[in-house]
């Protein structure tokens, strides 16, 4: 199942906040649960609802490195690449472009990235050796 949450930010501009029960609802029990989230910090919150992979950006990947362990503080300590919270795998992509008003990256590069899901049997690896 594919479930996505609005932004934190939603509110500023006059729509509803992240609602994760409501993204939630009506999931069925036997189906992984994939949870498209811009920030990262809701991760802790998506495994216990026992989401199995999140996607998330927002950080840019720290645009500087050792920026990126501020940035960290601000985002429940996730910040680019592959995560394992709980039984969830999260996914933090770096983005492509720069943040306004702040054009450099320097150490931490731009990013696509392209996702390959497979279901789950008795030869096929775990989710997050799959990304």
């Amino acid at each position: 199942m594919l479930a996505g949450v609005t932004d934190l930010s939603a509110p500023q501009t006059g729509q509803p906040g992240p609602d994760l029960d409501a993204a939630l609802a009506g999931a069925p029990s036997s189906a992984p649960v994939m949870l498209l989230d811009h920030q990262p910090r809701g991760a802790r919150a998506a495994a216990a609802r026992e989401v199995a992979l999140q996607l998330s950006g927002h950080t840019h990947g720290g645009m500087i490195l050792g920026f990126d362990r501020l940035l960290a503080l601000a985002n429940d300590g996730f910040v680019s690449g592959l995560y394992a919270v709980g039984g969830m795998t999260l996914y933090v992509n770096n983005g492509t472009a720069l943040w306004p008003g702040f054009a450099l990256r320097l150490g931490r590069p731009s990013e696509l990235t392209r996702i390959t899901l497979r279901r789950a049997g008795p030869s096929a690896e775990p989710y997050s050796s799959q990304l």
